[in-house]
């Protein structure tokens, strides 16, 4: 899958919190993004459990559409944080606008169809190839990767918090390092190899149509700890993001 991001701008996508949605066949969307709506969001939950089950599970295999969201990561090990904020947006290809806020400052980044923009504090934009990583990773192997491992990882139906929240679909275990590292930007991977971090606590929350609320991943060996979550939000219809308009 890619995502694409209308918006230019002094904002861009986090060079260090590059995530991806893969393996999907989307039709582009040229739209202007509008409120989140849950697909599903005043779905009526049956309360038995093979049905929440079965009701999950379709809405993991239900075909992806294309969409904008509001896109909000956060990286910590104790030592460093780093937090993210921007729009991502998901068609036949990702694009997105963010900026990165760590404790060496803010970076921002635009990730166009076929460049990426980034300017580091106050200074000039530089240009270069779009990542060939994706923006956003792909959340439902992992979803799918918990139900494999153990059917009890679905802890039931949950509410998800926002204006238009509703209710959504709740996993919890644990996932090796390789299933997650699509939501680790390459600093954070090579710290895990470093601590020989083996997997990472995995808390899950789709909303009723299967995509994405939040990610938390909890990866901790030999006394070194690294917490990431990322969250979606406001889900719209999706639209190219446009290089920033100060070049």
């Amino acid at each position: 899958m890619s995502v694409a991001v209308r918006g230019g701008g002094r904002v861009a996508v986090a060079a260090a919190l590059a995530l991806v949605l893969t393996g999907c066949s989307w039709a582009s969307s040229t739209s202007t993004p509008g409120p989140s709506r849950s697909p599903s969001a005043s779905a009526s939950w049956p309360g038995d459990p093979t049905q929440e089950l079965a009701g999950l599970r379709a809405a993991i295999a239900a075909p992806a559409q294309p969409f904008s969201a509001v896109l909000r990561t956060e990286v910590e090990d104790g030592a460093t944080t780093a937090r993210s904020t921007g729009t991502v947006n998901v068609s036949d290809v990702q694009t997105s606008s963010t900026v990165r806020t760590s404790d060496t400052g803010q970076t921002y980044l635009t990730v166009t169809r076929d460049t990426a923009y980034t300017r580091t504090g106050g200074g000039t934009w530089r240009t270069s190839p779009r990542p060939a990583e994706p923006v956003l990773a792909d959340h439902r192997p992992a979803a799918e990767a918990l139900l494999r491992s153990d059917p009890g990882s679905f802890r039931g139906p949950a509410r998800i918090g926002g204006l238009h929240g509703g209710t959504g679909f709740h996993l919890v275990g644990r996932l090796p390092v390789a299933q997650v590292s699509g939501f680790l930007d390459a600093t954070a991977r090579e710290r895990l190899a470093q601590h020989r971090v083996p997997d990472c606590a995995t808390d899950l929350l789709l909303d009723a149509g299967g995509r994405l609320s939040r990610l938390t991943l909890t990866c901790e060996a030999d006394g070194y700890r690294l917490r990431s979550e990322t969250g979606l939000g406001e889900y719209g219809p999706a639209a190219d993001a446009l290089p920033p308009t100060d070049l």
